[in-house]
């Protein structure tokens, strides 16, 4: 006989590992016991030789499909003579870090209890099993008890309780596990608060009908509430554009299959999967034929679908089968997702017609995931429900790290022995309920990863409410570390890809700010994680009254302008206060440098005549993507954007401009223009990577940035670069946008302090 204690890290708790563990012991006639602590998972075992070796085998090799395991290590203990394995009640271990499973979609066989009459859960919308459901969303604490969850307010009914209790059941220990005699109950109710009916089979009538006669309603679901309407019916999406703000913004849309999405949008393997996984992320797609409203994406060929992943999504489609709905985040513009029903009650009333909510609280929020896929390659737009809080590998840290991130696309990171976790996506902190929403986020994860922060790392922009952020944390007495913007967009990409030395770096983005006190934002630079050097950028050129040009593109369309003709503008740009932006940037008055090739996008977008004033970030460069996608190739002579090498290689802004206004000249189709001015940075930038490879040796080359969320433009620079021959490293598990820099910052700090 052996006995030996095996110690299981990862993703092991709310995911089945004990009854799984303990089938597993029944199999190979072990004996001890199985338990959940502060650490993970703690098995003792004694049994044969041969059956603990193949018991813990199976459990490297096997494990719960909701699991992810990061370490198995197994000590030799002296024998107790155990005769059964029983599971045991968690315990508080000396250590405190486990780590939370995402939620997830329903699975296949909660969904036919759901659908089956006979069942006692049958149309309960709150149906779930180890195997699926909500978790990081309803979880306040470790080990993952109910006690610990949003769930600690219902008491399980004597059916439920068995269920809970019987290792061999699906539901064993199921924190979520409930019926309609003792969990949760939903509603359907006016935008005042007063009920209009909580009896399911009316709840699900009376929406679906609303929802036919082109009503907006507000639905709660996993991570917070979204809006849904017709996405069929112009007047509807129309009206919520009017009430939410939203004048250009994609919205998300739901159908209930992969046939109906197929009716209308094209569908790859990899994007059919992605649809179909668990994590059930909205996924853009290419459109095949005009079906939902214009209004959905407005001027764009690409939609962001997703299917049903709660069962009261099931359940809405499957009383209508050819429904296409907007689901858009229920939120008012540019503020945080609505997941408090007070809030949705102040906040939605004056958009949604009717709410639908629930009365089990989210204890955190997340948006839902969007994805793209790239020849089979799938690229994140937005990490958040579904992934959020699966954590990452790095090397063993020496100290507590908390990255603040970005102020865009924000999302913060900790760094604890050798594991980082990411925050789900918070939007942008440009409100007072944006900061509220991070800093109690924080204080989240800070409580659930028993996370005390030695060292803080932020971004060097003196605005970001991240870096005021850092600052106040610093005063209390914490290290404090800055990374410039652009590095920790490599290192992002560094860490993620587990790359080893230097890298060329291309960081083309909208803003970042640089040492030098201007903005940057089209970087090639060498770097690993300890440090970068700049070798190359585009010129600078002005942003005529600083932030509110990122709004007024046309104003940047007269800068670039200005910086290649001076005040003698061609006659194919006019506009009514040309004359005083003019005079802004020849006298350089409140008009701060940039270099951003984000900011080049919206000024070229603007003297096309795709834009002028923008109501969305990227909304102008989306419209120039827009307009080149529909060029063509072979119209145009090929542009390769001159440049000067001094100290560093500055590529002529200007020149690139003075092309683009040729061809206007030319009276060549705007569409093949856009495609060319795509092909003209594209070739630019293969050329750059060929010179600082010829100077370094380095081979190399990884990207980020949000500019490379443009598929086109990353698809030209792919392809050059493959084409020369270099080896191409792209985000895996992280935005190409500032979602990615909590993580490059992290990446930054623990390779300083291991110098230290």
């Amino acid at each position: 006989m052996k006995h030996v204690r095996i110690r299981i890290r990862g993703i092991v708790q709310g995911v089945g590992f004990r009854p799984f563990v303990y089938q597993l012991a029944q199999r190979h006639h072990i004996f001890g016991w199985v338990r959940n602590d502060t650490e993970g998972v703690l098995i003792c075992a004694e049994g044969a030789d041969d059956e603990i070796s193949a018991f813990v085998r199976e459990i490297r090799d096997n494990p719960p499909p909701l699991s992810s395991i990061r370490s198995i290590t197994s000590l030799q203990a002296e024998e107790m003579g155990y005769d059964c394995f029983t599971i045991e009640m968690s315990e508080l271990s000396t250590e405190r870090f486990t780590f939370l499973p995402p939620d997830v979609a329903v699975c296949e066989e909660c969904l036919r209890e759901f659908f089956c009459e006979e069942d006692r859960r049958y149309w309960y919308p709150f149906i779930t099993c180890t195997n699926c459901g909500p978790r990081f969303s309803m979880v306040s604490d470790i080990p993952y008890d109910r006690s610990n969850t949003a769930m600690s307010g219902f008491t399980m009914c004597d059916l439920c309780q068995v269920e809970y209790a019987n290792p061999l059941d699906r539901r064993f220990h199921t924190q979520p596990n409930a019926c309609p005699a003792c969990g949760p109950r939903i509603s359907l109710c006016c935008p005042d608060g007063s009920l209009i009916t909580d009896a399911i089979a009316s709840v699900v009538s009376m929406t679906l009908d609303f929802l036919g006669d082109g009503r907006i309603i507000a639905i709660k679901g996993v991570g917070g509430y979204l809006l849904a309407c017709d996405a069929t019916s112009d007047s509807a999406v129309a009206e919520l554009r009017r009430r939410k703000a939203r004048s250009f913004k994609p919205f998300a849309i739901m159908a209930g299959s992969i046939d109906k999405i197929e009716r209308f949008l094209r569908v790859s393997d990899a994007e059919r999967d992605l649809l179909n996984s668990k994590e059930r992320p909205i996924v853009i797609v290419k459109e095949r034929d005009p079906y939902v409203s214009r209004h959905v994406a407005p001027s764009l060929s690409y939609q962001g679908v997703m299917l049903p992943y709660t069962p009261f999504q099931h359940l809405l489609f499957s009383r209508n089968r050819d429904m296409v709905l907007v689901m858009t985040s229920g939120n008012v513009s540019d503020e945080p997702i609505i997941f408090r029903d007070d809030d949705a009650f102040c906040l939605l009333g004056d958009i949604a017609d009717y709410i639908v909510l629930f009365d089990r609280e989210i204890l955190a929020p997340s948006d839902d995931s969007i994805i793209c896929v790239e020849e089979g390659i799938p690229f994140f737009i937005r990490r958040s429900r579904g992934f959020v809080p699966a954590p990452f590998h790095t090397v063993k840290t020496t100290a507590h790290i908390l990255a603040t991130g970005g102020d865009l696309k924000s999302s913060f990171a900790l760094a604890k022995d050798d594991a980082i976790v990411m925050s789900q996506y918070l939007g942008d902190l440009a409100s007072p309920s944006g900061n509220e929403l991070y800093r109690r986020t924080i204080d989240h994860f800070k409580q659930v990863y028993d996370f005390s922060p030695e060292v803080i790392v932020s971004d060097m922009h003196p605005g970001y409410y991240t870096t005021f952020f850092a600052d106040e944390l610093e005063s209390e007495g914490l290290r404090r570390e800055a990374v410039q913007h652009h590095h920790a967009h490599i290192a992002s990409v560094i860490e993620d890809c587990h790359l080893q030395g230097k890298v060329i770096g291309l960081a083309f983005d909208g803003t970042g700010y640089g040492p030098d006190g201007t903005l940057w934002g089209s970087e090639f630079i060498i770097a690993d994680k300890r440090e970068f050097k700049r070798i190359a950028h585009f010129s600078s050129f002005h942003l005529p009254g600083g932030e509110s040009a990122i709004r007024d593109v046309w104003k940047i369309g007269v800068s670039l302008l200005f910086s290649r003709y001076g005040s003698s503008i061609p006659d194919i740009y006019n506009h009514p206060q040309l004359e005083a932006v003019l005079e802004i940037v020849q006298k350089g008055i409140h008009s701060p440098l940039t270099c951003s090739i984000g900011r080049i996008f919206d000024g070229i977008s603007s003297i096309l005549g795709l834009s002028e004033r923008i109501s969305t970030e990227a909304e102008a460069a989306m419209l120039l993507e827009e307009a080149a996608l529909r060029g063509r190739e072979s119209v145009v002579e090929p542009f390769e954007i001159p440049f000067e090498r001094g100290e560093t290689i500055v590529l002529k802004t200007d020149e690139l401009t003075g092309y683009i206004v040729d061809l206007m000249e030319r009276k060549q189709r705007r569409e093949d223009i856009a495609y060319a001015f795509h092909r003209a940075i594209a070739l630019s930038a293969v050329r750059i990577s060929e010179i600082i490879r010829d100077d370094s040796g380095l081979n190399d080359v990884a990207l980020s940035g949000g500019v490379f969320q443009n598929r086109l433009l990353l698809n030209l620079i792919v392809r050059g670069l493959r084409e020369k021959e270099f080896d191409i490293y792209t985000p895996a598990n992280v935005p190409f946008n500032d979602g990615c820099i909590a993580l490059g910052q992290l990446a930054v700090a623990e390779e300083i302090l291991r110098d230290a």
